[in-house]
């Protein structure tokens, strides 16, 4: 990591006075952290379906999320 950005921000971080601003750097940065551990958060059985998933989605069998709401909207009618 670029140490000056560190420091770059500490400095943002003292002269701050918005207490909203820094709320929300302070909850950006929690989810930043956050994002990293989803992952491990997943029971083998949900990485499963996941990896089963991403496969699918490659070898295109998948719709989008329109089709999806069409294909929805014509089964509540029936």
């Amino acid at each position: 990591m670029d140490k000056p950005i560190k420091k770059e921000l500490h400095q943002l971080i003292e002269q701050c006075d918005n207490e909203l601003i820094l709320e929300e750097a302070k909850a950006l940065l929690e989810t930043d952290k956050a994002v990293e551990d989803w992952w491990d958060e997943l029971t083998e059985a949900d990485k499963k379906l996941v990896k089963e998933s991403e496969t699918q989605y490659g070898k295109g069998n998948y719709i989008s999320h329109q089709e999806l709401m069409q294909r929805f909207e014509e089964w509540r009618k029936k």
